[in-house]
């Protein structure tokens, strides 16, 4: 029996949560031994080659999660194989061609010495990178939300954090340190493929089963549902090159900043913001999963023309959101020059763009899954076109204020390009896919998320002063009283918890 969307969430949640703080883990083992200017490398390794990953394959695994959740919730099998062959081949070439590039580049340009074993260990890696992400495309499209969110959030920065305390324990070379971050994939890929085969010879084996179902007639299946949905490799690309091309946008605009950081700052001023950047990244976890969760649930419901219970889950989603996130960044405001300080003295200068970044996070959080509704009712091209107005608008404003202002300058471009992106996807949703939410609907969230965190920081930092000890009392305090609390005004909150942590009487 398929896992209810409560439990996936829940167990998606947790993984992604340990995920977080395994990658936060890795980013301070780095920090520690490296200091801020090797730490700018490092992050520098790793933003280039998440754009690769997305420059590879260019929104497939959303293609995917779009196309096999919509048809399983139709009934119907046909396409698939159709669907898988269009999605995986030409990703696969060009991420063959991109490392057959690489490798020319690093073999030929007047490079340093560990920069060229970098990046000649890590190229061939990239073909990994990009069959491993198809493959959770897969699990994401028959909802084994939890089997993806094991696998991308546990066990991959689990071998990963490992993988990194060996080689700086024994070797400490940048070029080891990109072995041990590229090593992982090969077992994480692996499994996935046996996971989301299994998965695949299961929907497979329908077709061939006796039934009423609507997959004896897949051409009639499609034409029942509410939004167009792919049947061969030019319909399946449509929806996708838009989604891979937002999907390089978005990568870009993760890592756009922190690269020209290093570019007009130096490497020193890359780690510290780098830092930063990892810190209010844990926080979009919560966004993540929530979005991986429920975008196979909202492309069922909306191929089968339910937009109340479309409504009902964007509804919560957004609830909860704010319940898990707002008080997150409220604390890293709060508390940031004791947060960055465990990464090394040099990195605290960093802890102001806090309060800039967080409130902008803080109001994504708050409009909701808007992205994932837009791409399951198949508006990817409008989603490409708010990410790549948001890009142009953290370019130019990058390009002018950091020279002027620094790392400040950074911090207020990223700012201001979440919020135009998610201004234009709330102004979408609301106006052309007509799914609205009144501020009443999320006031009771808002409030507890905002008002608790608050009030309890206040306290501590008046009673203790910033530090160590503040930082400990707070979360001793808020932990306990905030569960408490979410737990007993169930009623108002409304949140989307599994049925058996809802108190009867709520």
């Amino acid at each position: 029996m398929r896992m209810s969307l409560a439990r996936q969430a829940s167990f998606s949640g947790l993984f992604v949560i340990y995920g977080a703080l395994a990658a936060f883990a890795a980013t301070l083992l780095v920090s520690w031994q490296q200091g801020s200017e090797g730490s700018g490398r490092f992050f520098q390794l790793m933003g280039l080659f998440a754009l690769a990953t997305s420059l590879s394959v260019w929104g497939a695994d959303t293609g995917l999660v779009r196309s096999l959740s919509a048809y399983q919730a139709l009934g119907s099998q046909a396409y698939t194989s159709t669907l898988l062959r269009a999605a995986a081949l030409p990703t696969l070439a060009f991420s063959l061609a991109l490392v057959l590039g690489s490798l020319a580049w690093a073999l030929t340009l007047p490079l340093e010495s560990e920069q060229r074993q970098a990046l000649l260990l890590s190229a061939p890696f990239l073909l990994l990178a990009t069959l491993m992400t198809l493959a959770f495309g897969v699990l994401r499209g028959f909802k084994a939300t939890a089997a993806f969110s094991f696998l991308q959030s546990v066990l991959l920065p689990s071998l990963r954090l490992l993988g990194l305390g060996l080689a700086l324990a024994f070797w400490g070379s940048f070029a080891s340190l990109a072995l041990a971050w590229m090593l992982p994939l090969l077992v994480v890929t692996v499994l996935a493929l046996i996971w989301a085969t299994r998965l695949l010879r299961e929907h497979l084996a329908l077709e061939s089963a006796p039934s009423a179902s609507l997959s004896s007639n897949p051409s009639e299946s499609a034409r029942t549902a509410t939004q167009p949905l792919p049947r061969d490799f030019a319909s399946f690309w449509s929806f996708s090159a838009p989604r891979g091309l937002a999907t390089l946008v978005e990568t870009l605009l993760e890592w756009v900043d922190v690269l020209l950081v290093i570019l007009f700052l130096g490497p020193a001023a890359g780690g510290i913001y780098g830092a930063v950047n990892r810190c209010v990244r844990v926080g979009t976890m919560i966004e993540h999963t929530a979005r991986i969760v429920t975008g196979p649930e909202i492309s069922a419901t909306l191929a089968s023309g339910q937009q109340e219970e479309t409504r009902k889950i964007f509804l919560g989603s957004t609830r909860l959101l704010m319940v898990l996130g707002w008080p997150f960044y409220l604390s890293l405001a709060a508390f940031g020059p004791t947060v960055l300080a465990v990464f090394g003295p040099d990195f605290k200068v960093g802890s102001p763009l806090f309060w800039l970044v967080g409130a902008a996070m803080m109001l994504q959080l708050a409009a909701g899954g808007v992205q994932s509704l837009l791409l399951m009712s198949g508006k990817s091209r409008w989603q490409l076109y708010n990410k790549l107005s948001a890009l142009g608008l953290a370019l130019i404003l990058n390009l002018a204020l950091i020279p002027l202002w620094g790392l400040a300058g950074a911090a207020v471009a990223w700012s201001a390009a979440i919020l135009l992106d998610t201004a234009l996807a709330s102004w979408q949703v609301r106006r052309y896919l007509g799914l609205k939410v009144k501020l009443a609907e999320l006031a009771p969230a808002g409030l507890l998320a905002l008002l608790l965190p608050a009030l309890l920081a206040g306290l501590c930092l008046l009673l203790l002063g910033q530090g160590t000890a503040a930082l400990g009392l707070y979360l001793l305090l808020l932990l306990p009283s905030y569960l408490v609390s979410a737990y007993y005004l169930q009623g108002p909150l409304q949140l989307p918890l599994p049925a058996r942590l809802i108190r009867k009487d709520s």
